[in-house]
């Protein structure tokens, strides 16, 4: 048992808190040991904020917050456990650059007793330059995000929405330019710049490829300073592609992240198959082929169709059992060269 300092009741130890009764502590007691203070650098161009070695874009008050609840056992006593943090009021410049506001501290007297204590904080501000902000300065690139494909370009707005609607992405931005197949991304920083290579991998079902140059050695860091390239290549396959698959040929019905659809060219069968398949190679596009022509259906009887080229009056004749599908007369039909063989495709297909 103790006795309280302040009203002289005795107490258990674990209502013992610095000299005093649990209920004296809450209005007379301080859990301090000296006066809190802190210094921190701001970027005077980006106003992020340097902390534990790294560049945060955060605001003052959520990273004084952080300080506090990671510094805690240098400014408390050993019974007080601060478990939350807010600031009861506005910094006010005491003298040039230095900042004092009070916080309200939360804590946990003895493992078991829950108190409120105000305390000023002082915040010492000085002004810089951020490794970014320099960068971007003087358009130093650490990294390029490459978007490639034969309709890279039809992407380019859905990209820049992207960037634009993510200041993690838009505050490491140097410049988005035109290049062949597509365009480039160069940024200050490689991380920003891998996550949005993936991230526009997964949205347009691309493939991201790494590389990185050197360009000198940081002997006081010990590693290789260059450029990292994330090169997301798009699927070169659109919608009406004519590709091999299992042996046979199809039309892409449709294509999106969850895959390419996929109907027979020779039947009305119809599959779904991934997108890795292409990107191994067992999706490969078929690029030495040529449509002969559109054909109205003149006549059908029970095992022929009979087709007339308008343009050049050309009659053509297929067995009923080689068209995958149902015509009747006055239909459109194309006609398409594979390999030398022709088949009948619907029109618009």
């Amino acid at each position: 048992m103790r006795y309280c300092l302040n009203c002289g009741r005795e107490v258990p130890d674990e209502d013992y808190v610095n000299g005093y009764c649990i209920d004296c502590f809450r209005k007379i007691g301080n859990p301090f040991t000296k006066q809190v203070s802190l210094e921190l650098k701001v970027c005077s161009r980006c106003g992020s904020i340097f902390y534990k070695g790294e560049w945060h874009q955060d605001s003052m008050e959520n990273v004084v917050r952080r300080y506090l609840l990671d510094n805690q056992a240098k400014y408390m006593i050993a019974s007080a456990e601060l478990i939350s943090v807010e600031p009861s009021g506005e910094p006010r410049e005491s003298a040039k650059g230095v900042y004092v506001q009070n916080w309200l501290f939360g804590t946990v007297l003895n493992q078991r007793h829950f108190a409120q204590f105000n305390q000023d904080v002082r915040i010492a501000v000085s002004r810089t330059i951020c490794p970014r902000c320099l960068a971007r300065a003087s358009r130093k690139i650490s990294a390029v995000v490459q978007v490639r494909g034969v309709n890279a370009q039809a992407h380019r707005g859905l990209v820049e929405e992207v960037v634009r609607s993510n200041p993690g992405y838009s505050e490491y931005l140097v410049d988005l330019e035109d290049a062949p197949n597509g365009f480039d991304i160069r940024f200050v920083d490689q991380l920003p710049a891998r996550r949005l290579a993936y991230e526009l991998a997964r949205l347009l079902g691309g493939h991201v490829k790494e590389t990185f140059k050197s360009t000198r050695y940081d002997s006081r860091k010990g590693v290789w300073q260059g450029i990292h390239t994330f090169s997301v290549r798009l699927p070169d396959i659109t919608e009406g592609s004519i590709v091999r698959y299992g042996g046979e040929l199809w039309v892409v019905k449709k294509l999106d992240v969850r895959g390419v659809q996929l109907e027979a060219v020779s039947s009305a069968r119809r599959t779904t198959v991934p997108l890795s398949e292409y990107w191994s190679g067992r999706l490969p596009i078929v690029e030495n082929y040529y449509v002969k022509g559109v054909y109205e259906v003149v006549a059908v009887d029970k095992s022929m169709v009979y087709l007339l080229n308008r343009d050049s009056g050309e009659v053509k004749e297929f067995l009923l059992s080689n068209i995958p599908f149902q015509v009747k007369q006055g239909d459109y039909v194309k006609i398409l060269v594979i390999d030398d063989k022709e088949y009948v495709l619907k029109y618009g297909q």
